[in-house]
């Protein structure tokens, strides 16, 4: 488990009994494994996958929510390949949208609040300014538009719901750039990574911890339903975030092939992908951060604690 931000809280909630019941779609992925670390000794929270829950047969989905009336609903399921949604958009938004406007009139059916994770792809990627939540959106890949559409059956349900649109996400599981970039490292001599693309490294353990926390919050307070915005603090490109990495495990003693004197950098027109990928992905916090007691780590920390768990459980050979 990411513990880089595991001391990070909205604060201390007390004795008071909270009567919750929690189910957790996606409970394979990334931030869905941190989540189901977080926990696991609590019963009265259940985590579920694609083999008990598959998003293309939305009435066993509504069956299992109906068995189950949970207070809360977290959905850490997605489709999530950016590139493979241009040529499979309906399943892109079969699972992206059809299935969240499951999810959502479920919850609205159950007065439970929806907790949903949503992305930078709705936006352009133009400007130089990190987006707010009421910048306009205009997603330009099937990926964002058919997590655009995910938000809007939310919205329109009238379920209670906190939509967080994170980005560059990463951890010790699953595909994520952290552990690309550093296995390309430890078999390449030279590496050639984007510079003009730029954002924050978020780790699946800092949005797992403010998930938790904002929904004990609500069981106690309420929270307003709404969008928010949810990543590390700081800016870099991906040239930026590889030869940090790569600086870092050195000096954790991983064993790499590429020297950071090698990482060259380049420009997204010559690193051409089928989906077009945002230059700008910077994300305003500070609507998040008014309800937060501590402030929002640096991306730095992330990528601190993603490097550090692949080197305790040894998954950089």
């Amino acid at each position: 488990m990411d513990r880089s931000c595991a001391q990070w809280r909205v604060s201390r909630m007390g004795s008071k009994p909270i009567r919750m019941k929690t189910l957790i779609f996606g409970g394979s992925g990334q931030v869905g494994t941190e989540l189901k670390n977080l926990f696991q000794s609590d019963s009265n929270v259940r985590i579920v996958n694609r083999n008990d829950a598959d998003f293309t047969k939305p009435h066993l989905v509504e069956t299992l929510i109906n068995d189950v009336e949970p207070t809360h609903i977290i959905n850490a399921a997605a489709y999530t390949s950016v590139d493979n949604a241009e040529v499979e958009d309906a399943l892109a938004f079969q699972v992206n949208a059809e299935a969240v406007n499951v999810l959502a009139s479920c919850a609205a059916r159950y007065d439970a609040l929806f907790l949903h994770y949503s992305t930078d792809y709705v936006f352009d990627g133009l400007g130089n300014r990190p987006y707010q939540e009421v910048d306009a959106t205009n997603p330009v890949t099937v990926y964002g538009q058919s997590k655009l559409k995910g938000e809007d059956f939310i919205q329109k349900s009238g379920c209670r719901h906190l939509i967080l649109r994170t980005s560059w996400v990463v951890s010790a599981t699953g595909k994520n750039f952290i552990k690309t970039i550093l296995k390309h490292a430890q078999t390449k001599d030279q590496l050639t990574v984007v510079n003009d693309q730029i954002g924050a490294v978020t780790s699946a353990g800092l949005i797992s911890h403010v998930t938790a926390d904002l929904i004990r919050l609500d069981a106690l307070t309420g929270v307003d339903s709404g969008i928010y915005h949810l990543c590390s603090s700081g800016e870099a490109s991906w040239f930026d975030v590889a030869l940090y990495a790569i600086r870092r495990a050195a000096k954790k003693g991983v064993s790499l092939t590429c020297d950071p004197n090698n990482v060259i950098p380049c420009g997204s027109d010559e690193y051409p992908m089928r989906a077009e990928r945002p230059l700008n992905s910077r994300l305003n916090t500070g609507k998040l951060e008014e309800i937060l007691t501590n402030p929002i780590p640096h991306w730095k920390t992330c990528v601190d604690g993603t490097i550090d768990e692949l080197i305790t459980k040894d998954l950089l050979k």
